[in-house]
């Protein structure tokens, strides 16, 4: 806990009996995960993220808040390292294969260019999408 009392990625959750509305602070935001059930999310002060339910907020604090240059790094690499790390395995898979294709094909198809760049690219998208899907946290 930090300077706000709230732990970073534990839930908390308030009923709106006791909280009726959020501070002013507090803005709406579709940065992050949707919530099953959840109206809305919301962004605060110290890197404070809720989710709105009918009956209940759900407060949890990140690392970093993605509002900010600075707290967009921390949240990248702490609170979402699913997304730079799918982007690393994609790019890295999508070179790979287009060169693999180019050097197998040069020789072969006056469109090996285009033929890698086209493997390349569907190499890259299934390999970030599957790197994404397995390494989210829930």
């Amino acid at each position: 806990m930090e300077r706000s009392g709230i732990p970073i990625h534990e839930d908390i959750r308030i009923s709106k009996r006791s909280l009726p509305r959020l501070p002013s602070e507090f803005r709406i935001t579709k940065l992050g995960y949707a919530r099953e059930g959840a109206l809305a999310q919301y962004r605060g002060p110290n890197a404070i993220h809720v989710h709105e339910y009918p009956k209940y907020w759900l407060f949890h604090r990140d690392h970093g808040d993605p509002r900010t240059f600075r707290g967009v790094l921390a949240h990248l690499l702490f609170d979402a390292p699913e997304i730079p790390l799918s982007m690393l395995t994609g790019s890295v898979s999508g070179i790979a294969v287009g060169r693999i294709v180019y050097e197998t094909r040069k020789n072969k198809s006056k469109d090996a260019g285009k033929e890698a760049k086209v493997a390349g690219a569907i190499a890259s998208l299934a390999t970030g999408v599957i790197t994404f899907l397995f390494s989210r946290r829930k």
